[in-house]
């Protein structure tokens, strides 16, 4: 009897639908600050390797990466001759929870100007498994360099504005009614109507996001 019981609840769970992942997109800015040396690696061939810091503000005010901090080392080539660059690095986020998100990222461009592509590549704690990805934007609004006669090279410090115009990511096991993401389009309406799921099963809202009800006086 128990081994038929224990059958049948292993059915069940098999049957039952993953826990689908809470998907959203923002808008992020970013300013930043650049610590680095800056190499002659060849005739027209300049190589900075440094670490970008920065804070990322949700345009909307709230969400997961709002107020989140990043470190980012990276590397840039510079062509002199045709005033290009590539760049590549990879960024550590620390989310206002305490977790953390990494990602990677490579752009081209004009220096003061790099345009490419930040992925998202994992997570900690309640952001484990996220994924993501978005166009990315770095603007440099101030530079300069310094002789460094003992390690050779120059110390280069830079400041400017990253920008993530539309970054889209999912976190598995999240629905849309836990909040983690704040911004998005599967968030819970609050309009009193129950918010669905795509596959249109009722979600339950929060307790703080649910009417009040009546009380007898």
């Amino acid at each position: 009897m128990q081994r038929q019981a224990l059958s049948l609840v292993l059915s069940l769970l098999c049957l039952a639908p993953p826990l689908a992942a809470e998907q959203g997109t923002a808008k992020i800015l970013a300013p930043w600050e650049a610590n680095g040396q800056l190499f002659q690696v060849a005739v027209d061939k300049l190589q900075f390797i440094g670490t970008f810091e920065g804070i990322m503000y949700i345009e909307h005010g709230d969400g997961l990466f709002d107020t989140a901090l990043f470190t980012c080392p990276s590397t840039q080539i510079i062509h002199v001759l045709t005033n290009q660059l590539q760049g590549h690095g990879y960024c550590t986020l620390e989310s206002p929870t305490g977790d953390y998100v990494y990602a990677e990222f490579n752009c081209d461009g004009a220096p003061g100007a790099c345009k490419g592509t930040f992925t998202l590549t994992g997570g900690t704690g309640k952001l484990t498994g996220i994924t993501g990805e978005s166009p990315m934007i770095v603007r440099t609004a101030l530079s300069g360099t310094a002789i460094d006669q003992e390690a050779g090279g120059t110390i280069s410090a830079a400041k400017g504005l990253a920008i993530w115009p539309e970054m889209r990511f999912e976190v598995p096991g999240k629905n849309a009614a836990t909040g983690i993401l704040g911004t998005g389009p599967n968030e819970p309406e609050q309009n009193g109507e129950a918010a669905k799921s795509e596959d249109g099963t009722e979600i339950e809202l929060p307790t703080e996001l649910a009417e009040p009800t009546d009380k007898a006086d």
